[in-house]
Parts: C-alpha cells; structure tokens; sequence
C-alpha cells in the first residue's frame, strides 16, 4: 500500500522507484504462494482474507491511479489466485462496489499523469 501511494505527484524517476518496490514486494508475496491454490492450501484461510489488499484493492489503486503492476507475466501465481479468491462467493459478499471505490480513489489520490 505505501509502494502504490508513491505513484501520486512526483517525478518519473519517483515513479520507476515506487514501480519497482512494489513490484518486489508483489515478489516475495507471490513466493509464499509456492505451488498452493491459497496460502493455506486448498482452502482460503487467515492469510488469504489479509492478502485482500492484493487480490482486490491492488488493482482498484492500479486503475485509479493509472498504473499496471500485478500482471499474469510477471506474477502468474499471484494473478490466478487473486482471480480466484475474489470468485468466491463468500469473499465476493463481503466487497464493496469497485466501481464506486475507483471513482473515490481517482478522486482522493489522483493519478500519477495528472501534474504532468
């Protein structure tokens, strides 16, 4: 979350920071994945319902503030299980609308294009 703030203002080479921290976090978080279908295995668990912030909130802040991060070529695993995670009925219950949350985020933070 603070990796992805950083793309607010600023200049190019904040950017290209910011792009890469966050991408070497997505990293390490999609190593714990190893070759399970949730962290815990088979089945969502603690971790799972912690990690929302990637599954769902992560590309609320890529499409707010106009940036691609968490992409199938560079975090296969993470991407698919993302996908599946916010699938889930009982995950998918308990979302707010993303429509509205990109509207408010674009608002609140702005994108990265915009004092350019």
């Amino acid at each position: 979350m603070p990796a992805n703030l950083k793309f607010r203002g600023g200049e190019e080479k904040e950017h290209e920071k910011a792009v890469e921290e966050a991408s070497e976090l997505l990293k390490f978080v999609e190593e714990k994945l190893k070759e399970k279908r949730f962290f815990g295995g088979e089945s969502i668990g603690m971790v799972d319902f912690v990690t929302n912030i990637i599954a769902f909130w992560q590309g609320i802040f890529e499409e707010a503030l106009e940036v691609e991060l968490l992409v199938k070529e560079k975090f296969p695993k993470l991407t698919n299980w993302s996908h599946e995670f916010v699938s889930k009925n009982i995950v998918k219950e308990c979302l707010p609308p993303r429509d509205k949350l990109i509207a408010y985020s674009r608002k609140r933070f702005g994108n990265h294009n915009a004092s350019k």
